[in-house]
């Protein structure tokens, strides 16, 4: 059941928002926590960047060529898991290396001290390089035959770990401690995700010039939707940059309220997500597009729905919340700051929560050229964006124009998944309206009534329920697409 794949996705963001609050808590809003969110976005970056060469599309493939032959499928991933292993290797030796280098790259704007002090972090994480490339090719391979349920169990991990270093080794070794908590579970999840993927699939790791033709044939589909993927992803270094000619402190604002809404998205996302992911790419082959349909209207009514319900109960006591947590160690300018890019995040994560299921049909797809061209335009949209209003919005900029370009993905996507497959009807696109519709008038009350407590409070309370009424049916809906009984393992 997707239900079960939410229950550890939910365990895994409750752990992470503990992570932190606990991670301000201690370090407050200064310079160990910008070097720390910088690492990690630069680790992240490069991790997502070059491991989609061969993983992008890995799932559609492996079922492709497992359909017609089971022994070559497994003799593929085993090629995939040796050749990620020796790219991994490399990639982690130039950062050890260069680590200065990258850290230029991503914040021009950095003091050397904040230079020196995220060279040394990244240089600790060479190594997490390693172990995420292989973990992510064991995880694919078990997610493509529909063993989910272990891949996602290990995503609680990482958070735990985190935890329990800030908790016992924070004082002595500072932030350094989160970031060797980070190596040890990833190799802790290494060898949780090998002895289960030997247990359920019979290993076949071979030299990968045995599967040479399959791994070029992945290569040619996955070659324009990694190159699209980067220009995509090269948000994060514009937006680090720009981050980092703003006074310290404001790097971590940012991070934690995106971070925040990143974690809701990612619980209330990706089980529904990974699921429609492989169901299509084994319905597309069969051309069954009743299902790939059906899947499609219960991923958008599911995704939306779960992510709203939780940022609507962050919104009516963020202020609050914040305060008790952290202050004094974040100002009240620096909390109310953090809400207002939390505010101002929310309409680029809906929207992102539209977007997903088609950008994820578009893969099974394999057009990788579509990809491609809207990153292209998509990058090009953000940078002239934020540029133009930076000086207008402040930070605000940030969030204002990331909505604004995810908006052309938005249509380009569900336009062109639509032209192909014909799946888009009236009740996706009245969904879709009642969803933006309730978002416009949430943030609408959270911005205006945020001086009058109550006032809000009982405005956000009227809007779930006349909310909740208007879409009985869709939630029914919802809660037997959850609970329903499914073919995950």
């Amino acid at each position: 059941m997707i239900s079960i794949l939410s229950l550890f996705n939910l365990i895994s963001v409750l752990l992470s928002l503990t992570f932190q609050i606990l991670l301000v808590k201690f370090f407050g809003a200064h310079l160990q926590t910008d070097v720390y969110y910088l690492s990690i976005a630069i680790v992240q970056f490069i991790t997502g960047t070059f491991s989609g060469f061969l993983m992008d599309l890995y799932i559609p493939v492996y079922n492709e060529i497992k359909a017609k032959d089971e022994i070559k499928a497994k003799e593929f991933a085993g090629g995939v898991f040796i050749l990620m292993l020796i790219i991994s290797s490399a990639i982690a030796f130039l950062m050890f290396i260069f680590s200065p280098f990258f850290v230029k790259l991503f914040a021009t704007g950095f003091s050397p001290e904040k230079i020196y002090f995220t060279s040394y972090l990244l240089k600790i994480f060479s190594i997490y390089i390693i172990l995420n490339f292989l973990n992510l090719v064991l995880s694919s391979t078990l997610q493509a035959n529909m063993y989910m349920s272990v891949p996602f169990f290990t995503t609680i991990f990482t958070p735990l770990f985190n935890i329990i270093a800030l908790l016992s080794f924070s004082q002595i070794y500072g932030i350094k401690a989160v970031i060797y908590a980070m190596v040890f579970s990833s190799f802790f999840v290494f060898l949780i995700l090998l002895f289960y993927y030997l247990k359920k699939i019979p290993v076949s790791f071979v030299n990968p010039l045995r599967r040479v033709k399959n791994i070029l044939y992945l290569l040619k589909h996955n070659l324009p939707v990694r190159f699209g993927t980067i220009i995509w992803n090269l948000k994060s270094p514009i937006t680090t940059n720009i981050l980092s000619y703003f006074p310290t402190g404001y790097f971590t604002l940012f991070s934690y309220a995106n971070r925040i809404l990143a974690t809701f998205f990612g619980i209330t996302n990706s089980p529904p997500l990974q699921v429609l992911y492989v169901k299509v790419s084994r319905y597309l082959p069969e051309n069954n597009i009743k299902k790939i349909k059906e899947t499609l209207t219960s991923t958008l009514k599911t995704n939306t729905f779960l992510f709203i319900i939780p940022v609507f109960v962050i919104l009516l006591i963020f202020k609050k919340l914040f305060i008790f947590l952290f202050h004094p160690k974040v100002s009240l300018s620096q909390i109310n700051i953090m809400y207002y890019l939390f505010i101002f995040l929310v309409p680029y994560y809906l929207i992102l929560s539209f977007e997903m299921p088609f950008v994820n049909i578009t893969l099974s797809m394999k057009k990788g050229f579509k990809v491609f061209q809207i990153a292209i335009i998509f990058i090009i949209i953000y940078t002239l964006s934020l540029l133009s209003s930076t000086k207008h919005l402040n930070i605000y900029a940030i969030p204002v124009s990331l909505f604004i370009a995810q908006i052309y993905n938005t249509f380009s996507y569900s336009f062109f998944v639509n032209k192909k497959l014909s799946i888009v009807d009236r009740e996706i696109i009245k969904n879709i309206l009642q969803f933006a519709v309730f978002t416009v008038l949430l943030i609408f009350f959270n911005i205006f009534f945020e001086d009058t407590f109550f006032l809000k409070m009982l405005l956000n309370i009227i809007l779930i329920i006349l909310f909740s009424l208007t879409m009985k049916k869709e939630i029914f809906d919802i809660f037997v697409f959850l609970f329903g009984k499914r073919e995950i393992k």
